[in-house]
């Protein structure tokens, strides 16, 4: 990872364009916003589950990021310290809303698992049986710890690595595997209690 500011910012351009900001040219953060509006939104509205909520957050990370322009130090990627500021601002209305929403796992990174809802199938029973599992996988996302999610969402829909979820997070890459490994078991074992369920409803008289 680059430590060095010069070498950093040579990396990531918004690096530079953050120190223009803090030198007293806002003008130079609105290319920063275009560049990473996106992916911040997606962020935002899978953590929290809500197309509207996730816009008006998504403002605030960047209202944040303009305010610590002059007192961030250049490392890595611009986007990891972006994710680290929505990441904490969304895990905090989260915690304020006390109710976990269901999430809109849509439109995942095309590397990710197939989380997303079967599409149609030859066989109807396989159709229904995978639309079962979906409807179970669902129900476990919602109802998973905020510090499991974060990192499932960080990894399998955003594609960062377990160095770049640890820095955004600000824990170990053990940590990451590990709240990972536990998210997965969960979901896995959701899936598996919800065809149990549908079998033995199935098999009675």
């Amino acid at each position: 990872m680059t430590t060095d500011p010069v070498a950093a910012a040579a990396v990531d351009p918004g690096w530079e364009a953050l120190a223009r900001v803090a030198a007293g040219n806002p003008e130079a953060f609105a290319p920063l916003v275009e560049s990473h509006q996106e992916r911040l939104l997606r962020l935002c509205e899978r953590l929290l589950g809500d197309a509207e909520e996730a816009r008006d957050a998504a403002q605030d990370v960047f209202l944040k990021a303009y305010r610590k322009a002059g007192d961030v130090r250049p490392r890595g990627q611009v986007y990891t310290w972006l994710y680290r500021i929505a990441v904490n601002h969304c895990l905090n209305k989260l915690r304020r809303r006390r109710l976990v929403r269901f999430l809109r796992w849509e439109d995942p990174a095309e590397d990710a698992p197939a989380f997303d809802p079967p599409d149609g199938a030859a066989d109807p029973a396989v159709e229904l049986e995978a639309r079962r599992r979906w409807q179970a996988t669902r129900r476990a996302l919602s109802g998973l710890p905020q510090n499991q999610r974060s990192v499932l969402v960080l990894v399998r829909f955003e594609g960062l690595s377990y160095r770049q979820v640890a820095e955004v997070l600000g824990i170990t890459e053990g940590a990451v595997e590990s709240r990972l490994f536990r998210a997965m078991r969960r979901i896995e074992a959701a899936q598996e209690a919800e065809v149990s369920r549908v079998s033995m409803k199935e098999a009675k008289p």
